[in-house]
């Protein structure tokens, strides 16, 4: 009877370590799903500022193309065509 005791205990001591183990686990997993969190909003952010650096960029890339003769007409022209592109990429990502 000893013995079968022994074994029992021990089971019992290895149920114990598991459940501390699952529960350090669980812990473990909510933390890193907050972190992963952030970084997708970090990233999201990062794109998003990548995007309107690119749309500066071209914007006066276009200007500069088209010269200084009247740059406030080029400037107006561009922004209305860089609305035009926006649309259309805006409902290509709906898809």
């Amino acid at each position: 009877m000893d013995e079968l005791s022994l074994i029992v205990e021990a089971i019992r001591n290895k149920v114990k370590r598991l459940l501390i183990s699952n529960t350090n686990l669980k812990d473990r997993i909510s933390e890193l799903e907050g972190e992963k969190k952030q970084l997708e909003e970090m990233l999201s952010d990062s794109e998003n500022r990548i995007n309107q650096l690119e749309t500066a960029l071209t914007r006066e890339q276009l200007v500069k193309g088209l010269g200084d003769s009247n740059s406030v007409r080029a400037v107006q022209k561009v922004d209305e065509l860089l609305r035009e592109i926006e649309k259309c990429h805006v409902l290509l990502n709906n898809r």
